[in-house]
């Protein structure tokens, strides 16, 4: 298991928790940083579709572009960004444990110079830690709903 590597379970069927996972409009209710968050592309999430995110880092609004570059409903997804020589790629599996899900978070990181390779094991452990939280507060505001879209 590497560094970038996360895995909870989500007291809830699998078809609501990655509903909910997918719709990244629903990031500012789920993760402490980010601001908004915009879909640029039309029609339901797929494959290429498109967000505009803002997050705040310590103060200061950071814009990103993330695509969709994986999609298979109910299974998985992956989201990449690529910003200041720093591509990132998250990818979410989905896994029926009875009447619950087995969500798998596995993360890649590609620098591009020196000066980003120096702090790549930073930004692992940054992120790491981050996406620990975002699976904690996905479980309770998944559990805490009874609707199954969001």
């Amino acid at each position: 298991m590497g560094a970038l590597n996360q895995k909870i379970v989500i007291e809830k069927p699998i078809e609501n928790v990655f509903n909910i996972a997918v719709n990244m409009e629903n990031s500012p209710a789920i993760m402490d940083q980010v601001e908004e968050i915009k879909k640029l592309t039309d029609g339901p999430v797929a494959q290429g579709t498109k967000y505009e995110e803002i997050r705040n880092l310590g103060g200061r609004r950071v814009q990103s572009i993330l695509e969709v570059v994986e999609y298979t409903p109910n299974a998985s997804y992956a989201v990449s960004s690529e910003q200041n020589g720093v591509q990132i790629t998250f990818r979410y599996t989905f896994t029926p444990q009875g009447e619950h899900t087995l969500v798998t978070f596995d993360g890649t990181i590609q620098t591009k110079g020196l000066a980003r390779s120096l702090f790549k094991g930073m930004i692992v452990r940054m992120i790491s830690k981050e996406e620990l939280f975002h699976l904690q507060k996905l479980k309770t505001y998944i559990e805490k709903n009874d609707s199954e879209d969001r």
